[in-house]
């Protein structure tokens, strides 16, 4: 069964060889907002089997019907014509920069390049030098656009591309002067994987900037430079975007990179029907010939009749129906989250101290925290039994008063394959917190799964299901379970879900800790930390949670401890 976002891929390549075919701008163009919308929905397993797709944003009947195709079967009949018409590789034709879809098309009828390498081959011998509208700059143009497209091809994970922004963003710095500089695009909407990195600058002294950006060291290669704007690529494949304009105009060029490219289609759509016209050097109004510009973001929105709409809303589905009713969120921020419940030390398989894990913690000001330490779960040659986690728990009550932080005693514990727990229930009721995790038999059906997950639910001692889906970027996509099934059981037992902040996992992902909100579920947004430097993961959970659209009521450890302790008593008397 395909997984949404190759679900939403299918629907782009429809879209594009739709435009190639030569079908109207509104026909492909509702493949490309039904692939947004896709992308960003709860599994469409689930909601074909339950017939609910047909209740997402742009998908009527007729793309309903592809979308259950190809969930169903991993095929569906549109597609299929357009392969009998055009190949499946001319997509990496299209893919490089400056190549659009009626040049693509020509290269395929005249020269007969379908896919990436036929270019390669093309330019190295010449084929194509003297083609009308096609000079040396051109294809020299093309050449660089390659190398880009092959480095697109590797995602880079949020926490990477962050830490490369950042060392980017000091060299330009470093330069000729500037006012502000920000990293925007999928980077700032907190997306999991990135395929670039796009930075936008305002400085009086735009062409010195951009001339400093590309003479940074650690570039291999200059893909595009103009006066205002330029691309660079760094080793392995990390393609980062530099626009500079003047302070001025710092909303306007702010908001457009940021997009996504759906949010900001609505975005001009909704202008239009206003007689204005949207760009990063304003908002031109068509009649007077008037052109707003904006200092900040919330200025943009403003002009159009609407709330500010936060980065990680920005996504194309109905953030700005919500915006223009005031009915964004206030979501969940990193100021507002009072301690960590799920971290490790050397007794596990931390690599830090237990005196270390929580000073540092202190030193981020939380009021509490939890050490969870892993149970001996699947014979682990680490982990915490029922004595040495009693133990643990006086010397770590004592080290959290040295330290000023109150310190939770908690263990992640394992959940076995049957929905029971590594721990037996007298030690857990000793225990100040339970993180419930699945690391083991995840071969499971989804059966199996949804029945082990409920069960740990309805456990009186399990606080938190940790990382819920069990998927890792360097592992697994993680296992399958009834969605529905789960959130309805820790909504009913008062059981929070984790958003684990963890580079490898970011789990709950965001379209599904967004559904699972629906049924009041929970959460605790957790660093996972194996160190004291991890504890800054939790920065990863929050951007995680604002994509869900949780506010801070939503978020079990964004309340005093006192609220805490209710939270697990209230389940706990319960039973």
């Amino acid at each position: 069964m395909l997984s949404n976002s190759d679900v939403a891929q299918k629907l782009l390549e429809i879209r594009t060889l739709m435009e190639m075919a030569g079908d109207s701008f509104y026909k492909y163009m509702a493949y490309e907002k039904a692939a947004a919308s896709v992308e960003n929905a709860p599994p469409l397993g689930d909601l074909v089997t339950a017939g609910e797709h047909l209740k997402l944003p742009g998908i009527g009947k007729s793309i309903g019907a592809v979308v259950e195709q190809l969930v169903r079967t991993g095929h569906c009949e549109p597609l299929d014509q357009l392969h009998e018409r055009f190949p499946p590789s001319l997509l990496e034709v299209l893919g490089v920069s400056g190549i659009g879809t009626k040049t693509a098309a020509m290269l395929f009828s005249d020269y007969g390049i379908a896919s990436l390498a036929d270019l390669e081959t093309a330019i190295a011998s010449g084929t194509l030098a003297g083609v009308p509208r096609l000079g040396s700059k051109t294809i020299e143009n093309w050449r660089r656009g390659i190398l880009a497209y092959r480095g697109r091809q590797r995602r880079t994970p949020l926490p990477t591309a962050l830490t490369i922004a950042s060392e980017a963003m000091d060299y330009v710095r470093d330069g000729p002067p500037l006012e502000r500089l920000l990293f925007a695009g999928s980077l700032r909407r907190c997306e999991v994987t990135v395929g670039d990195i796009d930075l936008v600058c305002t400085s009086p002294h735009a062409a010195d900037v951009i001339a400093h950006f590309t003479a940074w060291q650690r570039a291999e290669a200059v893909l595009a430079e103009g006066p205002t704007k330029a691309s660079i690529w760094l080793p392995g494949g990390l393609q980062i975007d530099l626009r500079v304009l003047p302070d001025h105009l710092y909303g306007n060029l702010l908001q457009h990179f940021t997009g996504s490219r759906e949010h900001n289609i609505k975005l001009r759509e909704l202008a239009v029907r206003s007689n204005l016209r949207v760009s990063e050097n304003g908002i031109l109004n068509l009649e007077s010939g008037d052109v707003i510009t904006c200092t900040e973001e919330a200025g943009v929105y403003a002009a159009l009749g609407m709330q500010y709409i936060p980065p990680e809303l920005r996504s194309g589905l109905d953030e700005i129906d919500l915006a223009r009713a005031g009915a964004i969120p206030q979501l969940v921020e990193l100021t507002d989250v009072r301690g960590d419940f799920h971290m490790h030390t050397v007794w596990s398989d931390g690599d830090d101290t237990l005196d270390a894990m929580i000073a540092a913690a202190a030193a981020r000001g939380y009021e509490y925290h939890a050490i969870s330490d892993h149970s001996q779960g699947r014979l682990r040659r680490f982990g915490v039994g029922a004595d040495k986690l009693l133990e643990q728990r006086g010397l770590a009550q004592e080290l959290g008063a040295r330290h000023g932080i109150f310190t939770l005693c908690a263990s992640e514990v394992d959940v076995l394959p049957d929905g029971s727990l590594d721990l037996p229930d007298d030690v857990l009721a000793r225990l100040d917190v339970v993180v419930a995790s699945v690391h083991t038999a995840t071969r499971q059906s989804r059966e199996e799964m949804t029945a082990r997950l409920v069960r740990a639910c309805e456990n009186p001692y399990v606080t938190i299901v940790g990382h819920p889906t069990g998927r890792r970027f360097d592992a697994s996509p993680g296992y399958e379970f009834d969605y529905d099934a789960v959130f309805a059981a820790a909504a009913r037992t008062g059981t929070a879900l984790e958003i684990d902040g963890q580079a490898a996992r970011l789990d709950l992902p965001a379209p599904l800790a967004r559904k699972a909100k629906t049924f009041g579920v929970t959460f605790a947004l957790d660093s996972d930390a194996h160190r004291t430097r991890d504890l800054a993961a939790m920065e990863y959970a929050v951007g995680q949670a604002r994509r869900a659209g949780l506010t801070k009521d939503d978020v079990l450890n964004a309340q005093p401890l006192e609220y805490v302790r209710a939270f697990v008593a209230r389940k706990r008397e319960a039973a």
